[in-house]
């Protein structure tokens, strides 16, 4: 039995998606029921409740040989990743995978970033398999900029001339279905990440190119981004976190492109050009 965490988010529901198309059976663990009533694709078993549960744990791990770890960033997700990571070796999970990202390296600064580090050196240390998969900045980031973009033809985000790789999260999907289905993927890191290392005004060329029309890149202030967010009542620590993070691409934490989605999938990675034009609804 294959264990699936975030459903309910983007990471973990597209897994979850391409799982159903393969026609892979697995088991859900998801926190809101009301979340899981209102999932498009239903998943073989689900266990609704807590990872701070030791019940819920024990139900969702059990027969468990391979699970999938995704937790969205929040205060505690250290401490619930470790939690997690410890009830699945007692459960006798055999392979565990962990989404964590590119950037999290040995010194790295960023609250988010420390945490994936932490976190990926608890499950190297449990005694089960492993695989750690990194990828970097979804492609699917710019959905988010959906309106900005159809309305006032701008992208903006506070990255000064920091460059990005767009990896889209398909492809990420896909490498993850490999993991979970397949054997030789046990005690390695994939870091993955789009065809190109790109500007922010690279990037909004590409959208002028597709969209037949000018779009600019706007080196956005951090203190607009904040207010952004604070509008939307994220809490304060989230905040700080986001900026943290867009300063370090600002710092060029973002420096090189891997050929590692080719290399599992046997394709090239999904382009921007091609995430652009499977979405003209949302930016047209």
């Amino acid at each position: 039995m294959l264990l699936v965490t975030g459903v309910t988010g983007k990471t973990g529901g597209e897994v979850a998606r391409q799982l159903a198309a393969a026609g892979v059976p697995f088991r859900a663990l998801i926190r809101n029921r009301a979340k899981a009533d209102a999932l498009q694709v239903r998943p073989a078993e689900t266990v609704i409740g807590d990872v701070a549960d030791d019940a819920v744990l024990a139900q969702a791990l059990q027969g468990a040989e391979r699970a999938l770890l995704v937790m969205p960033n929040g205060q505690d997700q250290l401490q619930l990743e470790q939690r997690f990571t410890a009830h699945a070796a007692r459960a006798g999970v055999q392979h565990l995978i962990k989404l964590s990202s590119l950037e999290s390296v040995p010194g790295s600064t960023t609250p988010f970033t420390q945490v994936h580090l932490a976190s990926e050196q608890s499950i190297r240390d449990s005694g089960m398999s492993w695989t750690m998969i990194r990828p970097t900045f979804f492609t699917q980031t710019f959905l988010t900029s959906g309106a900005r973009i159809r309305e006032q033809q701008i992208i903006s985000m506070p990255a000064g001339k920091g460059t990005i790789a767009p990896t889209d999260l398909r492809d990420v999907g896909a490498v993850i279905l490999r993991v979970l289905t397949e054997p030789g993927h046990e005690n390695q890191s994939y870091d993955l990440t789009g065809p190109e290392l790109l500007t922010l005004d690279q990037i909004a060329a590409r959208f002028s190119l597709v969209l037949g029309r000018e779009i600019r890149y706007v080196d956005q202030p951090q203190v607009e981004l904040r207010a952004r967010l604070a509008a939307i009542n994220l809490a304060p620590w989230r905040i700080d976190g986001v900026c943290r993070e867009f300063e370090a691409i600002a710092a060029g934490v973002i420096d090189h492109t891997t050929g590692t989605i080719a290399r599992l999938l046997g394709r090239p990675p999904l382009s921007l050009e091609q995430f652009i034009r499977d979405h003209l609804a949302v930016f047209r």
